[in-house]
């Protein structure tokens, strides 16, 4: 995974602490899970060897955020909302929330992806339709196989936490052992919030935030 760009709710706030308290609920029922902070995934991958590329990267941040924000006629747009939730066959995706595609968000992502990823325009568009995948992940885990009676207990959770019926898909996907929508959209956090840029190697304990900044 190598450096990241995450973006995270306010530290603090509902969403947050909400997040947070389902993070830690779930973690119970894996052996191997650890703890972390909710967050969304912007791209990973970027080249960064210098404190002064943490800077140029947050700096784009908050440039291609600063752009999108003044273009909005809402302040309170919601950038991160949920459709469902999942459980993946993948140690990052054993069980996340499925965010919706905001033209916003997916905005970000292209244009940080192209400026510290890819090669050029075209293969970070192609990295956008083919492969982003935005949402936020409740716990990693090795374990390939989640039984039934912990599917259930995890669907308990997430309905009691985000007060919401889950609605079982008939099929799951490619990537999913299952997944779940929610009816409605549920909301997640506006514009406001944080991004990091966080060093993603090694054990999760030793993962390092370089650089942080909130708009």
């Amino acid at each position: 995974m190598g450096v990241a760009v995450w973006f995270i709710p306010h530290d603090g706030s509902t969403v947050y602490e909400t997040l947070q308290s389902l993070i830690l609920s779930l973690q119970t029922l894996f052996p191997d899970a650890p703890a972390f902070e909710p967050h969304l995934t912007i791209t990973s991958q970027l080249k960064c060897n210098s404190k002064e590329d943490v800077q140029q990267i947050l700096t784009s941040c908050m440039a291609a955020f600063g752009a999108i924000k003044s273009s909005l006629k809402d302040d309170n747009e919601t950038m991160v909302s949920f459709t469902g939730a999942g459980i993946g066959k993948g140690y990052f995706t054993k069980v996340r929330l499925i965010c919706a595609e905001n033209k916003y968000l997916m905005g970000i992502a292209q244009i940080i992806r192209e400026l510290f990823v890819a090669e050029n325009a075209e293969e970070a568009s192609q990295w956008l339709l083919e492969e982003f995948q935005p949402h936020v992940s409740l716990v990693y885990s090795d374990m390939y196989h989640v039984n039934q009676a912990l599917e259930r207990v995890i669907a308990q959770r997430i309905e009691d936490t985000l007060d919401l019926s889950l609605q079982e898909n008939a099929v799951a996907g490619e990537q999913n052992q299952k997944s779940w929508s929610f009816g409605r959209r549920v909301a997640g956090w506006s514009l406001a919030g944080t991004f990091k840029v966080v060093r993603c190697e090694g054990p999760i304990q030793q993962w390092q935030v370089l650089g942080s900044v909130e708009v």
